[in-house]
């Protein structure tokens, strides 16, 4: 599973970016708070909430879930400074996806019974990927195995097979993507190498 993450960009709108990765195969953008001056969250989305339901693509919103009710999209991503997942599982319902940052395999446990999709673990944030690899053996060895994802900007094609060998089972990506001159071309070549 590739998730994108939008970013700010010189080059490229938002919505630009998204109809990239869109092309290039991409299933699940989630529209980061780093939005370009003079534009909302509720802006971007109403520009890509149609896109994304016409190519049957998940839309995320990065940390406000009275948002992503309000545009009735697919769900929200938490950081740890933002509200309790809970109570984005008790706003947005049971049909809403909800992913929260996590750094130990403390913080994934405490999630166990709290109904959460999917967990990240970030490389940017000290974790190497044996850290990951720990992490994810310990998650699995109590028996929780709810959806662990890696990001990291510096996340590069090699280190994918080493990650879903470590458990990984999603990958958050931006500037991988849209550094890249052709940046559909870079999200088919991620897809590619990810269905090995």
């Amino acid at each position: 599973m590739l998730q994108f993450i939008t970013a700010k960009s010189d080059k490229y709108t938002i919505t630009e970016e998204a109809q990239m990765v869109i092309e290039g195969g991409c299933q699940w953008i989630q529209v980061s708070e780093q939005l370009p001056e003079g534009t909302s969250m509720k802006d971007i989305l109403m520009e890509l909430k149609p896109l994304c339901e016409e190519n049957g693509v998940f839309l995320m919103v990065e940390s406000d879930a009275e948002l992503a009710q309000e545009m009735r999209i697919h769900g929200v991503h938490l950081k740890k400074t933002d509200i309790k997942p809970t109570e984005a599982r008790e706003l947005l319902g049971p049909h809403a996806v909800i992913g929260i940052d996590t750094d130990s395999a403390a913080e994934i446990l405490a999630l166990k019974g709290l109904d959460i999709d999917y967990a990240v673990l970030d490389l940017d944030r000290g974790n190497t990927i044996d850290d990951i690899k720990q992490t994810i053996s310990e998650v699995r060895g109590q028996g929780f195995d709810i959806h662990i994802v890696a990001k990291g900007a510096n996340i590069d094609m090699a280190d994918l097979n080493r990650l879903k060998q470590a458990g990984v089972s999603g990958f958050a990506m931006s500037r991988q993507i849209l550094d890249n001159p052709e940046p559909a071309v870079a999200t088919a070549e991620i897809l590619a190498a990810l269905s090995l």
